[in-house]
């Protein structure tokens, strides 16, 4: 049996609470859309892996149930993780714009 193979939307996470953390984000190189734009792709690559697994499992190839289920719910949690930080960060745009009024 193989261990579970996870970490990948924790270390996105991680990663991009580290980097709102640093002293002078202007420092780092690309910005705040190149980020977002790697951190959904990873939910994309998380999706690309869900469904090859599923694929192997349909056809028989040597996949366990576990598996399938895991890659699926861990691509469900990080699509569900990444649709609340786009509900907040349309809030905070629409409270800015309250403000600005």
């Amino acid at each position: 049996m193989k261990p579970i193979q996870s970490g990948v939307p924790t270390q996105m996470v991680r990663d991009a609470y580290e980097l709102s953390n640093k002293a002078d984000p202007k420092v780092e190189s690309g910005g705040f859309a190149e980020r977002l734009g790697e951190l959904v792709g990873g939910v994309d690559e998380l999706f690309d892996h869900s469904g090859e697994v599923q694929r192997q499992f349909f056809t028989g190839e040597a996949t366990d149930v576990h598996e399938v289920m895991v890659a699926g719910q861990e691509a469900g949690l990080a699509f569900a993780l990444m649709i609340e930080v786009r509900n907040k960060l349309v809030d905070a745009y629409q409270e800015l714009s309250r403000m600005q009024v």
